[in-house]
């Protein structure tokens, strides 16, 4: 039998345990397990998500799998975004199937009609374990997302930035005279971005949001590289960000956007060499750069082969309704 108890993550030797778990769960290299800090900091409860942390033990009382909760506040309030995992020798004895029967349980609770998860798996997996777990345990798959990654150092193509257009960096904190332009593009991520049959709404995002997230990394040991184009009458139109880890060798290229009616000026790729110029102090070291992009996004595809990223893995978004 599994028994199940909610982490409090302000206890140091709770959390530990609770840890200790989740990085030896994610033992593959194409998992990148946050750091404690990381993790710790980052299942804090604010404003915007509420979030819960849970640890599996087996009848030894031996701690054998876990998982995380996330349910949104101001966004998309049907929902509950969810991970299962199971260190590596307690694996197929049930423990992550109970963890999402306790993590069903508390969505009901709060009056949530789904959940929804993401899975990873090796590009050469035949018949890989993850998209059966998440099958069996009645999730359908929504949207399939490729992993790509860059080897590090990497040879950049010209900057080129199109006639009309600026591109402004910064490193830490956005400046004032950009944060609310930067802050609309966050919100408008999830409408601009492909996606599947899942209605999933904009996530709700204030400057209050961005500058709560700034200091959130700030704590975590994060160190992020953002960049921003801006065409000539001041509106910004287009983002990404690369975001450093305190002594990881992977990098993560994280959101990235170009608005509809300024695409097709190579503003996306334009961004990414901007940013990887302006970090390049910090990509000193590092072993790779690692982006997700859905699948059937052609352009930005087509943005990460000029830089010379290369697929790795896949990820795949399930749903479940409740």
């Amino acid at each position: 039998m599994t028994t199940i108890e909610r982490v409090d993550i302000g206890d140091e030797e709770t959390f530990g345990t609770f840890y200790d778990v989740y990085e030896r769960s994610h033992e593959r290299d194409i998992d990148h397990p946050y750091s404690a800090i990381e993790k710790r900091v980052g299942l804090r409860p604010d404003g915007y998500v509420d979030k819960i942390a849970l640890l599996a033990r087996d009848d030894d009382g031996t701690p054998v799998a876990g998982g995380t909760v996330e349910l949104p506040l101001r966004d998309n309030t049907d929902f509950v975004y969810v991970d299962a995992f199971t260190v590596p020798e307690h694996r197929r004895r049930g423990h992550a199937g109970a963890v999402i029967e306790a993590i069903e349980e508390i969505a009901r609770d709060a009056g949530r009609q789904a959940l929804y998860t993401e899975v990873v798996w090796e590009l050469v997996a035949v018949d890989p374990v993850p998209q059966a777990f998440a099958e069996a345990c009645g999730f359908r798959l929504d949207i399939m997302d490729a992993i790509r990654e860059l080897a590090l150092p990497a040879e950049l193509p010209p900057l080129r930035v199109a006639e009309g257009y600026t591109i402004h960096s910064w490193r830490d904190v956005c400046p004032d005279e950009w944060v609310q332009g930067y802050t609309e593009l966050r919100r408008l991520l999830m409408e601009e971005a492909p996606r599947g049959d899942v209605e999933l709404e904009n996530e709700f995002w204030d400057v209050a949001r961005t500058r709560e997230e700034e200091q959130m990394w700030v704590e975590q040991g994060r160190t992020p590289q953002v960049s921003i184009a801006v065409s000539d009458d001041g509106e910004v139109v287009g983002h990404t960000q690369l975001v450093f880890s305190a002594g990881r060798e992977s990098v993560f290229q994280w959101d990235t956007l170009v608005l509809p009616t300024h695409r097709g000026h190579g503003l996306g790729l334009a961004l990414k060499v901007t940013t990887m110029q302006k970090a390049a102090d910090l990509l000193q070291g590092r072993r790779r750069i690692i982006t997700y992009n859905a699948a059937g996004n052609e352009p930005m595809i087509r943005v990460n082969a000029a830089l010379g990223f290369v697929q790795t893995a896949w990820c795949a978004e399930y749903v479940k309704e409740l």
